[in-house]
């Protein structure tokens, strides 16, 4: 009977080994789409063991249960830790479910708090074909940042709204084609349904600080994706340099004195942000030096 139990409980971490190993050949080569799906998979699978070990933990001892744990992994699969697993399920889909509300919930909340108004679209960059709002909000700051609504009404009853917000500051002080890379690059993370699953990733990562597997692969979700959205700009304005000059400028007028509307735009935050900031202007520069994007000259 033991055997059988634990057979069958293990083959959860199997599934959960090989969607890890899917993700892994996935994240060079495939869509967004297909990796942030698998991240999320793995992600649930990672979740409920995580809280079933932090249950049986709080519950067997503290840290003489997290000695024996790791002396003895296996154990965890045994017949009296079905109660644990039960209340870590719960506990996983409740974080889960609070972490896409949160996305949700600040989203709107930085809507209501920033009060953007409309504003029209750049030339050259065309307004895509799914609900999407470029938006201008107040902040002494150069900053932009994208992200998904999922909304209540229509004939689909749920539907999708993207919005693009773009701060005064960096509409005053880039140039039309700066600014309609940095619109592009937002577009390009709206396309890889980013304002849908790596906010939610990120948001997550937050509430289960705990645990660093969740930290990582939101970071690393999200540095890939900055070069993609990066591609992506590209391959819509044919201006590597407008969008390079972007970055610099937003990296060079940062006042770190002034208070940040929101974070993570433009990617320029914090050290790891001023490191990957860099290799995407070298990366930027490259392009533009290859001969392929004759068209963009400097302004």
């Amino acid at each position: 009977m033991t055997t059988t139990l634990l057979e069958l409980v293990s083959l959860p971490v199997l599934a959960w080994v090989a969607v890890g190993v899917g993700l892994l050949l996935a994240y060079r080569r495939s869509t967004s789409t297909l990796v942030f799906r698998l991240a999320a998979v793995f992600l649930a699978f990672w979740a409920v063991f995580a809280t079933t070990g932090l249950v049986w933990i709080l519950s067997a001892g503290g840290w003489s249960a997290v000695v024996r744990l790791a002396a003895h992994p296996e154990m965890i699969f045994g017949p009296g830790f079905a109660l644990a697993w039960c209340v870590g399920a719960v506990g996983a889909f409740a974080i889960f479910s609070t972490a896409f509300l949160l996305s949700q919930v600040v989203g709107r909340g930085y809507l209501v708090v920033h009060r953007p108004r409309a504003m029209p679209w750049p030339a050259g960059v065309e307004r895509p074909a799914t609900p999407a709002d470029l938006l201008l909000f107040s902040s002494p700051r150069a900053e932009a940042c994208s992200f998904t609504l999922l909304e209540l009404g229509g004939a689909a009853r749920v539907h999708r709204r993207d919005v693009i917000l773009l701060s005064e500051s960096l509409v005053r002080t880039f140039s039309p084609a700066e600014t309609a890379a940095v619109v592009a690059h937002e577009l390009g993370h709206l396309r890889e349904l980013d304002g849908r699953y790596l906010t939610f990733f990120r948001t997550l990562s937050r509430l289960m600080r705990w645990d660093p597997i969740f930290a990582y692969l939101a970071s690393r979700l999200t540095e890939r994706e900055e070069f993609l959205a990066d591609d992506d700009a590209v391959a819509l304005t044919r201006r590597p340099r407008a969008l390079a000059r972007a970055l610099f400028k937003a990296n060079l007028t940062a006042d770190a004195r002034a208070p940040r509307a929101m974070p993570g735009l433009l990617g320029t935050h914090g050290r790891r942000g001023q490191r990957q900031t860099a290799e995407r202007i070298r990366r930027l520069v490259a392009l533009a030096e290859s001969g392929e994007f004759p068209e963009d000259v400097g302004e």
